[in-house]
């Protein structure tokens, strides 16, 4: 069939529509825009619908309907109504986001265009003449695509429930329908000529004429596959987690067209979408049992650090109370040595002499204390024993204890009470000699 285009192509957008188109994308820039501000950081927020949550390695289905056009036509309305150049379209679509600002996806589209002819004035001057004409197409549309949200230039916006997608791709279209006509015309016959009747017959009077009237009506199916490279804008806003609705607006430029394939397919559609993405009950019941688990594991790390924090502090009081009990003791004995000298008078005293690291005396240093208690018998005695310096106090301490031991031993078998050897302490290496004078055993007589 040959195209016929004597009429003027189909305008791809009337004025009317492209303001209308404009108005909404500048309304939404705008909504946007206004709440495109950053939300606070470091703070802990619970699940919130958000593009990073609901748009990361997730599916989704959707339907779409609406209106579609189709432009470039070669078979051209006359006298029809102006509707015919719009036509339902229906569909539906996967789709799966990689990452909020890109998904890919497949989707497929119904539609149908329709030209009519209704001929208010024949053509006199072919025969036959057309008097109706109807030309039906229906389309069947699939396409892999990809789109880019335009709104993650705003990517910590608070409006993150709205978003535009662009997108592209490359798609085929099967289309099947049919031709209808209908033509009525007259035929004469003048001996034996037959031609069709046009106004410039004419009929001599003296000729046998015979004139045919007939009605010729015709049904012709037609058919053809074409590629196409779409062009989306996909307006959506999230109703709740799971369903998102949206508008879209898309364009199809077919490739190869040749003879009866239309130039452009253009869709104006809503969409509904489904996310398979987890309720927001569960995923805040999944968000704060592990918000509770941490806490509970951290609850019961601050009460082992507590519990070991005690435990040092009883550990510490305790040897803060045996550091305090040996001071006191130390201080008793040194008070005790000070009231011995204080109380000590001129009477003879006596040295028992040690000898250096050790606390046995000899046969000589025993014999002189029991001549000395043989000769203060039934006196009160002060008894002090000593260390020198060398070695650590611990063991001077130790060692001046023993000597005084010794020393004792020797006056209570000699006949002295025990309550008549007062004080007797042991100071070890308090007064601070090096040599023999601090290794030994000092009595001082009370009077």
């Amino acid at each position: 069939m040959k195209a016929i285009l004597n009429n003027p192509l189909i305008t791809l957008c009337s004025g009317r529509w492209a303001r209308i188109g404009l108005s909404l994308m500048l309304t939404s820039l705008a909504v946007v825009g206004a709440n495109a501000q950053t939300a606070g950081e470091g703070v802990a927020q619970p699940p919130r619908d958000s593009n990073q949550e609901l748009r990361t390695h997730t599916w989704s289905v959707y339907a779409q309907g609406g209106l579609s056009w189709a432009t470039g036509v070669w078979y051209s309305n006359h006298d029809a109504k102006k509707s015919y150049k719009l036509a339902p379209a229906v569909g539906g679509g996967v789709d799966f986001t990689i990452r909020p600002w890109v998904r890919v996806g497949a989707d497929y589209l119904w539609m149908r265009y329709r030209r009519e002819q209704r001929f208010s004035v024949l053509d006199q001057t072919a025969s036959p003449a057309k008097t109706y004409g109807n030309y039906l197409m229906n389309t069947h549309n699939a396409k892999l695509g990809v789109q880019f949200n335009f709104m993650e230039l705003w990517s910590t916006r608070k409006a993150q429930w709205l978003n535009i997608w662009v997108g592209t791709g490359i798609g085929g279209t099967l289309a099947r329908g049919t031709e209808y006509g209908m033509w009525v015309g007259n035929t004469i016959t003048q001996g034996t000529t037959t031609t069709p009747v046009t106004s410039d017959i004419s009929i001599s009077n003296d000729a046998t004429v015979t004139v045919t009237g007939n009605v010729l009506a015709a049904n012709r199916h037609e058919k053809f596959r074409k590629l196409y490279i779409p062009a989306t804008l996909h307006v959506e806003a999230d109703v709740s987690r799971r369903f998102t609705l949206g508008v879209k607006g898309e364009m199809d430029w077919l490739l190869n067209r040749q003879d009866i394939a239309p130039k452009h397919y253009i869709y104006a559609l809503a969409t509904v979408r489904y996310n398979f993405v987890q309720s927001r009950a569960r995923k805040l019941r999944d968000f704060y049992g592990n918000e509770m688990s941490a806490l509970n594991d951290r609850n019961n790390a601050l009460r082992q650090e507590a519990d070991d924090a005690k435990a040092r502090a009883d550990r510490e009081a305790y040897l803060r109370e045996q550091a305090e009990q040996d001071k006191a003791g130390l201080k008793r004995q040194l008070d005790d040595c000070e009231r011995s000298r204080q109380t000590a008078v001129e009477e003879p005293g006596h040295y028992v002499q040690f000898a250096h690291n050790s606390s046995a005396m000899s046969r000589e240093e025993t014999d002189r204390l029991r001549a000395f208690a043989r000769s203060v018998r039934g006196s009160r005695l002060t008894i002090v024993a000593e260390a020198s310096t060398p070695g650590t106090a611990e063991y001077n301490q130790a060692i001046s204890e023993r000597r005084l031991k010794r020393v004792v031993k020797v006056l209570l078998k000699e006949g002295f009470a025990p309550e008549d050897l007062h004080p007797q302490t042991a100071i070890g290496a308090q007064n601070g000699k090096a040599n023999y004078e601090g290794r030994r055993v000092t009595i001082t007589v009370k009077k």
